[in-house]
C-alpha cells in the first residue's frame, strides 16, 4: 500500500512539474519577489508584527497544499477569501503599509550619503546631553535614520544652525519658546526646534514617564529614527529606538550607542561593512528567498499551460421548418482544449456541447465545418484542435405528424 501511494505521488509530481518551465525571466521574477518579501520581513520585525507574518505564511502553505494535490473545495474557499483578506490587511496595517512603500521609494540613498553625524559633532552632542543630565534640563533630540520623519512632525521653527553646545543649551532653556518641543539634528546641523512628535500608542511602556518620553517613543514606532530624552526631574537619559525606551547608565554607553546607530544607518563603503550587513540579514534574506520560490511555484502551478482532450456530443439549432437531420456522422467530436490547471477546475465536461447551426442548409447530404465558436467553453480556455473538424449529415423533409 505504501509503495502504491509513493508511486501515485511520484507520478503526480512528475506530471505537475513537467508543465513548469524555468527561464532567465523566471529568475528575475523570483529575484524581485525576494526583494519585496525581504522588505516586508524587515518591516514586520520593526513593527513587532512577526506573529502575523507567520500566520500569513501558514495560510500560503495550506493554499500550496491545496494547489499541489488539487483540492478543489479548499482552493475555492481560498480564492473567495483572498480578496477580503487583502482588504482586511490594508485596513489593519495602514501605517505599516505606508512605511513599506516609503522603504521601497528612494530607499534613503541621499540620506545614506549625507545623514551621518561627523565625529566632532557627535562628541559635542554627547557632552551637551551630559550637561543636560547633570543640570536636570529636560531635552528631546531626534536623530533621523533612513526613513523620512517630516510627515510625522508638527509645528516647530526652521533653524539650520551648526550644532554646538551653546545653541542646544539656549534652545532647551526654560525661557525659550521651543524648549518643550523636540530638536531635529541632521548631519552637523540643528534643522528644526520646537517640533511636536506623535505620541506613542503603547501607553503602558511610558506610564512612568512624561510627555517627552511618550513623544520620543511615538516617533520610534513610526520611523527608524533614534531620539535622546533627558528627564528634567531626575536627569536620567533614555534612548527611544525601534519602539523601545532604553535607559542609559553612563555617558560612555550613550556615545557607544550613538556611534552604533550611525554606523548601522549610514555605513561607510567598506567590504567589512557589507559583510557584516549580509551576516546580520542572512536569515531574513534566506526566508524571503524560500517564500519567493514557493510563491513562484504556486503561481506556475496555476498558470502552467496544459492540454486535455474531451469527447463532445453534437447537437443542432435553427433547423428550418419541416426539415430535419436524419443521419449524421460522427455523433461527437474530440476537442483538444488548452488552459491553466485552475481553469480546468471550473470546467464541467458534461455541459460541453458542439452546436451546429442548420439555418442555411438545404435538402440532401451536406458537409458542415465545426469551429471552436460552436463549442461552449469558459473564456480562459481555448480549443487547439477539433477531430474531426466537420460533420456529414442528410437533411430531409419532416413527415407530417412525425415527432421533432
Amino acid at each position: 500500500m505504501n509503495n502504491l501511494s509513493a508511486s501515485i505521488l511520484s507520478n503526480f509530481s512528475f506530471d505537475f512539474l513537467k508543465n513548469i518551465n524555468f527561464s532567465l525571466r523566471n529568475f528575475f521574477d523570483i529575484l524581485i519577489i525576494t526583494i519585496l518579501i525581504y522588505f516586508a520581513i524587515i518591516l514586520f520585525k520593526r513593527t513587532k508584527s512577526m506573529p502575523i507574518l507567520i500566520g500569513i505564511i501558514i495560510l500560503f502553505f495550506v493554499y500550496g497544499i491545496s494547489v499541489t494535490f488539487n483540492l478543489p473545495i479548499t482552493q475555492a474557499i481560498f480564492r473567495s477569501f483572498w480578496g477580503f483578506f487583502l482588504v482586511i490587511l490594508a485596513i489593519i496595517f495602514q501605517k505599516e503599509l505606508r512605511r513599506f512603500f516609503e522603504m521601497l521609494g528612494v530607499l534613503g540613498i541621499k540620506r545614506k550619503i549625507s545623514g551621518s553625524l561627523p565625529d566632532q559633532e557627535l562628541k559635542i552632542l554627547t557632552q551637551t546631553v551630559k550637561n543636560f543630565s547633570e543640570k536636570k534640563i529636560g531635552a528631546l533630540i531626534v536623530l533621523p535614520g533612513n526613513e523620512n520623519v517630516e510627515r510625522h512632525l508638527d509645528g516647530g521653527f526652521l533653524l539650520n544652525g551648526k550644532i554646538s553646545e551653546p545653541l542646544l543649551m539656549s534652545i532647551f532653556d526654560t525661557s525659550s519658546p521651543g524648549h518643550d518641543g523636540a530638536v531635529i539634528v541632521e548631519k552637523s546641523q540643528v534643522k528644526k526646534f520646537g517640533v511636536h512628535l506623535p505620541l506613542a500608542e503603547n501607553i503602558e511602556a511610558v506610564k512612568r514617564f512624561g510627555t517627552r518620553h511618550r513623544a520620543a517613543l511615538g516617533l520610534s514606532e513610526a520611523t527608524d529614527s533614534l531620539s535622546i530624552v533627558v528627564s528634567e526631574e531626575r536627569g536620567a537619559i533614555s534612548l527611544a529606538y525601534n519602539k523601545q525606551l532604553i535607559p542609559i547608565d553612563s555617558f560612555e554607553e550613550l556615545e557607544k550607542r550613538l556611534r552604533r546607530f550611525f554606523e548601522e544607518k549610514f555605513p561607510k563603503k567598506d567590504f567589512n561593512i557589507y559583510q557584516a550587513w549580509l551576516k546580520q540579514n542572512l536569515s531574513s534574506l534566506a526566508t524571503a528567498f524560500v517564500i519567493a520560490w514557493v510563491v513562484w511555484f504556486l503561481f506556475s502551478a496555476q498558470t502552467s499551460t496544459i492540454q486535455r482532450n474531451f469527447a463532445i456530443p453534437i447537437e443542432f439549432k435553427n433547423t428550418p421548418n419541416n426539415y430535419m437531420a436524419q443521419e449524421y456522422s460522427p455523433e461527437e467530436v474530440v476537442a483538444t482544449i488548452s488552459g491553466n490547471e485552475s481553469d480546468f477546475n471550473l470546467l464541467n465536461p458534461d455541459q460541453l456541447k458542439a452546436t451546429v447551426d442548420l439555418s442555411n442548409t438545404k435538402l440532401g447530404w451536406r458537409r458542415i465545418l465545426i469551429t471552436s465558436n460552436e463549442i461552449n467553453i469558459p473564456l480562459n480556455l481555448s480549443i487547439v484542435k477539433l477531430d474531426p473538424d466537420s460533420i456529414e449529415l442528410q437533411i430531409i423533409k419532416e413527415l407530417p405528424g412525425a415527432k421533432p
